[in-house]
């Protein structure tokens, strides 16, 4: 036993082995038959200075021990200062840490470098009673994690399903009656308290372009996705996404046709205005040569109508006095007959149905005024007429010169009218 003590092996005895080895050093020496009494008290000698070695070696390993269970004690509390109060929410990582420290503690405490049994028990029992809480924290943020990725699930395929319809408006295909309801769907899903405005903001989409509103709604959609994708499950997210990209395929397409279409439209609309210009260009050149055969021949109407003027003055001034009331009426008429031809077309070309009711009125009573005027005219002629029973052949030949007078110049004020349209 001396030996042992003496020899590399000494670290590994414990407590128990170096109370087996001094019971075993009592029970052998009590055994043991002496030569006589100086060689038992040398064998009882060498005990005694074993024996002390032991209760050294003792003291050193109990020094030891006590250093051990400190240290283990230390670990085991230090569980207990992370785990706080039962209403601590966890995260993840931190209940793999604290998993973590729970298992390098239990390896630490398994070892027997304890002072008592007493003691050692009582540490396991705080030990387990730690383990069993994280346990139990750990089961309770797994459940809770379920709920909420069943809740996520549920929310989840609930707002797919809103998205992917609105989606399918966005559609280059979709009813016509479907894509102005885009605005309104989008701002149901995002904040309802924008509802009212997209409604109110739904009378101005009817006049934009379909292909538009598709397009613009179909980026908000996907906009939608992105901010709020922490409540969409990542399947979902993948369905939207195809969807998303299947329709915007699809809306490029029918862009281009879009493009194509309206590229052409504007070719033929450029053409028909060329032709329209060539022609109204034709009939302007018609419209002028004409206007110089009109003046001219108003022109020789004139000069024959002085030379009947001279003898009609003398033989009539009642008649004269007549007729330049007749020329004033008629003068009079053509200016109505300009602020009639500005009124109608004011009224072909306003599309407001208020003023065009105004316009309306307007022109009837400058029809009712031109009426009113010309039979004012038809008076003054049946005077003339009248007049013209009592006078030979002058008076009739001069009515018949005014009378072609009064026709040219209202033909030159139509065609004047005509080319200034």
């Amino acid at each position: 036993m001396q030996e042992q003590l003496n020899s590399g092996n000494v670290a590994s005895l414990d407590s128990r082995a170096l109370s087996n080895m001094r019971k075993e050093l009592f029970e052998n020496f009590k055994l043991t038959s002496f030569a006589n009494s100086q060689e038992r008290q040398e064998k009882w000698t060498s005990l005694q200075l074993l024996l002390d070695s032991l209760k050294e070696r003792q003291a050193v390993l109990d020094k030891e021990n006590e250093k051990f269970a400190e240290e283990a004690e230390a670990k085991i509390a230090a569980i207990k200062k992370v785990l706080g109060d039962d209403t601590k929410v966890y995260s993840k990582e931190e209940l793999e840490a604290l998993k973590k420290q729970i298992s390098e503690t239990g390896e630490f405490i398994r070892q027997s470098n304890w002072p008592n049994k007493e003691r050692r028990t009582t540490a396991w029992d705080r030990f387990k009673e730690y383990r069993d809480a994280v346990r139990l924290k750990e089961d309770s943020f797994y459940t809770q994690l379920r709920e909420e990725r069943t809740k996520l699930t549920e929310q989840s395929s609930s707002l797919t399903q809103a998205v992917l319809y609105a989606i399918r408006a966005c559609h280059p295909d979709s009813a016509a009656e479907n894509f102005a309801d885009i605005p309104v769907m989008i701002a149901a899903l995002s904040n309802t308290d924008e509802l009212q405005q997209s409604s109110i903001d739904k009378e101005e989409t009817k006049s934009q372009t379909p292909l538009k509103i598709k397009s613009e709604g179909l980026r908000d959609l996907r906009k939608f996705v992105i901010d709020n994708r922490d409540g969409i499950t990542r399947e979902d997210k993948q369905r939207i996404f195809a969807a998303i990209d299947e329709v915007q395929e699809d809306l490029d397409k029918a862009w281009a046709v879009y493009k194509e279409e309206l590229q052409q439209k504007k070719e033929e609309w450029e053409e028909r205005k060329k032709e329209r210009e060539q022609k109204h260009a034709e009939w302007e050149q018609k419209q002028k040569e004409f206007l110089e055969r009109l003046e001219d021949r108003l022109a020789k109407q004139y000069a024959f109508k002085e030379k009947l003027a001279v003898v009609y003055e003398k033989q009539n001034a009642f008649w004269e006095r007549l007729e330049k009331r007749i020329i004033n009426q008629q003068d009079y008429i053509q200016q109505i007959n300009v602020q009639l031809n500005d009124l109608e077309d004011k009224y072909a070309m306003t599309s407001d149905s208020k003023y065009r009711d105004k316009l309306s009125e307007w022109i009837k009573g400058k029809y009712t005024r031109i009426e009113e005027v010309e039979t004012d005219i038809k008076d003054m002629e049946e005077k003339i007429t009248d007049a013209k029973k009592n006078i030979e052949d002058l008076p009739g030949r001069i009515s018949e010169v005014e009378k072609s007078i009064e026709e040219i110049q209202q033909k030159i004020t139509e065609v004047k009218q005509n080319l200034s349209a």
